[in-house]
């Protein structure tokens, strides 16, 4: 893609080196890597839209059913919930 653009801007671009991209990065602090790793199949069957859909549905007949308020109503993930801390810890 450099090399693409290069060509775009200059009649005769120079060949980039095997490290052109480490260097590009190590020079340009507002740039980070990130590992990818493997996608969970299991993750990916939760993710299909329609089994949102019903989840959502099931969730708004379950608080019409037990009259619960928007405002009792709290979000966390699997890292957990901490009653009474009020910043972020690692």
């Amino acid at each position: 893609m450099a090399h693409v653009l290069l060509s775009d801007r200059l009649e005769s671009p120079p060949l980039l080196s095997e490290k052109w991209v480490r260097r590009f990065v190590n020079r340009h602090d507002e740039i980070k890597s990130k590992y990818n790793r493997r996608y969970d199949y299991q993750r990916a069957l939760c993710e299909d839209p329609k089994k949102i859909l019903d989840w959502f549905r099931l969730f708004q007949n379950v608080k019409a059913k037990y009259g619960i308020l928007e405002q009792d109503i709290y979000n966390f993930d699997e890292t957990g919930f901490l009653m009474g801390m009020t910043a972020t810890y690692k």
